[in-house]
C-alpha cells in the first residue's frame, strides 16, 4: 500500500475498527461530497459572504477531520477564523479559497487511488 500525505487510511481504518467495508463507504461518501463543498466554496467567495463561507469552513473542516486530511481541516480552520474575525472585517474573494481547493483536489486524488486499490 503506498504512503498518502493528504490523509491517513490506516488512522480511518483505526477509528472504525479495522472494516474496510464501513471505510470504504465513508471515503465514497467524501468524493461525492466534495463537489458540493467546492461548488459552495467557491459560491460563498464569488459574493464576499464570510459568514457564509464560514458555514462551509467549518463543516469541510469537520469532514476533513474525520478521514484524517490534517493538512485540510487545518487550511479550512485558519479560513472560518478569518471568516469570523471581527477587527476588521473579512470579505473573502475567490483568491482566499484557492490553497484549501488544492489540498481538497489532493485528497480527493489520495482517496480515489486509496478505494481503487481497496
Amino acid at each position: 500500500m503506498p504512503t498518502y500525505t493528504h490523509f491517513d487510511p490506516q488512522a480511518l481504518l483505526a477509528d472504525l475498527f479495522d472494516n474496510r467495508e464501513i471505510v470504504g463507504t465513508v471515503l465514497g461518501a467524501f468524493g461525492d461530497w466534495r463537489n458540493t463543498a467546492e461548488h459552495e466554496l467557491r459560491a460563498a467567495a464569488e459574493v464576499g459572504n464570510a459568514q457564509q463561507l464560514a458555514r462551509v469552513t467549518h463543516t469541510l473542516r469537520g469532514t476533513l477531520a474525520q478521514i484524517h486530511a490534517s493538512a485540510g481541516a487545518d487550511l479550512a480552520r485558519t479560513l472560518e477564523q478569518r471568516c469570523k474575525s471581527s477587527a476588521p472585517p473579512f470579505v473573502p474573494g475567490p483568491s482566499d479559497i484557492d490553497a484549501l481547493l488544492h489540498e481538497l483536489a489532493a485528497v480527493a486524488s489520495e482517496v480515489a487511488d486509496y478505494l481503487e486499490r481497496s
